[in-house]
């Protein structure tokens, strides 16, 4: 039993436009857990014991979540790329096979019934 695929190349286009949102949307998140306890001083939790124990903590799991967050954000842009990329190509191939089906058309209609092997029209006469 054959089953029809069919592609919304506009469909798979805009897909991407909400993924990319998010990868931002995550990347910016990234970027201010980066930025809470980046070398350059930046130590919210202060240099008392209380504040060493903290960021003894804090500071792992957050370098930790930065890292999975990139991972993420670079999976849902690589998505959104590899969804525009998809749709772009799906409408590329579909308007090459409109050009090479019209092409063929005319061509068809313009020899049509001058003859040609297995056309049928031949005879004795």
């Amino acid at each position: 039993m054959t089953e029809k695929f069919i592609v919304n190349p506009d469909g798979l286009k805009n897909a991407s436009v909400p993924l990319v949102a998010l990868a931002e949307r995550i990347r910016s998140a990234a970027n201010g857990v980066a930025a809470r306890i980046s070398a350059d001083g930046n130590r919210p939790w202060g240099s008392g014991k209380a504040g060493r124990q903290f960021a003894e903590g804090y500071v792992p799991v957050a370098r930790d979540l930065i890292e999975a967050l990139s991972g993420i954000y670079d999976v849902l842009d690589s998505s959104a790329v590899k969804l525009n990329t998809m749709g772009k190509g799906f409408s590329n191939a579909n308007e090459g096979a409109m050009e090479a089906t019209a092409r063929l058309n005319g061509q068809l209609d313009g020899h049509q019934g001058r003859g040609g092997s297995g056309g049928g029209r031949g005879g004795r006469g």
